[in-house]
């Protein structure tokens, strides 16, 4: 019979500053995937990692993938963070023992014209790409992580490629937002005068069909994330994508009933939790 119901919330994307231009753009919201679990051997180890939202202008990278705005550290005044995936591995946190994941939203960017160069929502079997509408430079935005292939890099190519569990970072310094974490992450936005820095693409979601049964794996939509209706969301701002002007990203979430319906809560801490399966 059912193990578990496992049920993960993405991290928001942080929103893009102004700098020296004169809009920021927001985040991306994170992804939303449950799915009940069954089949996994007694004293088998779970690990649980809830994903960080995304940093301001970030010079690391936030805790589950997401993507490090700025990798160059100059000129540290533009896009932000991907917001990192929640995810619970089997044995060991690797991509090939992933369980069940919910990607991370995409970092805004930054324009001289208007807030459109946001960052993408993460989740869905593929996320949603970063915004770039700006003089039809659409191939600037940061793509989205899909199934198999992290997010495409833009046409300003990237100094961090998107991959398995990570976002990717813009070319220079924090031209565009960075990319979410997830399943496989988002591709950072790009750098072109005289208004794009493009937003990041959300990370994708995914489920282990070998244990994962009754799934829903949803992605959210620009800054607003897929599980903020869902049973058990705690509020607070979790999983959103931060507003633009320099806000982080709402952090993630992971919600666990057992067999015995008993409910246990994970939130951000920066740190991995392991449980045992009886």
């Amino acid at each position: 019979g059912r193990q578990y119901k496992i049920q993960c919330w993405g991290a928001g994307g942080g929103g893009g500053r102004a700098g020296g231009w004169s809009y920021g753009a927001e985040g991306g919201g994170g992804g939303y995937v449950e799915a009940d679990i069954s089949g996994l051997a007694s004293n088998t180890n779970l690990i649980i990692r809830v994903g960080e939202g995304g940093l301001v202008n970030g010079t690391r990278m936030s805790y589950g993938g997401g993507g490090q705005a700025n990798r160059d550290g100059g000129d540290n005044r533009y896009g932000s963070n991907g917001g990192g995936a929640s995810a619970v591995f089997i044995t060991s946190a690797t991509h090939a023992n992933v369980l069940i994941i919910a990607g991370g939203g995409g970092g805004g960017g930054s324009s001289r014209n208007q807030e459109g160069n946001w960052g993408g929502a993460g989740g869905g079997v593929t996320g949603q790409d970063g915004s770039s509408p700006y003089e039809y430079k659409i191939q600037y935005r940061g793509r989205a992580g899909s199934a198999h292939e992290g997010g495409r890099n833009a046409q300003d190519g990237s100094s961090y490629s998107a991959r398995a569990l990570e976002g990717g970072t813009p070319n220079s310094n924090c031209y565009g937002g960075a990319g979410g974490g997830g399943y496989y992450g988002g591709g950072a936005g790009g750098y072109s005068e005289s208004n794009t820095m493009g937003g990041g693409g959300g990370g994708s979601g995914y489920t282990n069909p070998t244990y994962c049964t009754n799934v829903r794996n949803h992605r959210g939509e620009a800054r607003m994330p897929a599980g903020a209706g869902e049973e058990g969301y705690p509020g607070g701002g979790i999983s959103v994508g931060g507003d633009s002007n320099a806000a982080a990203g709402g952090h993630g979430y992971v919600r666990i009933t057992d067999a015995a319906g008993t409910v246990t809560a994970y939130s951000y801490t920066g740190s991995d939790v392991t449980i045992t399966v009886p």
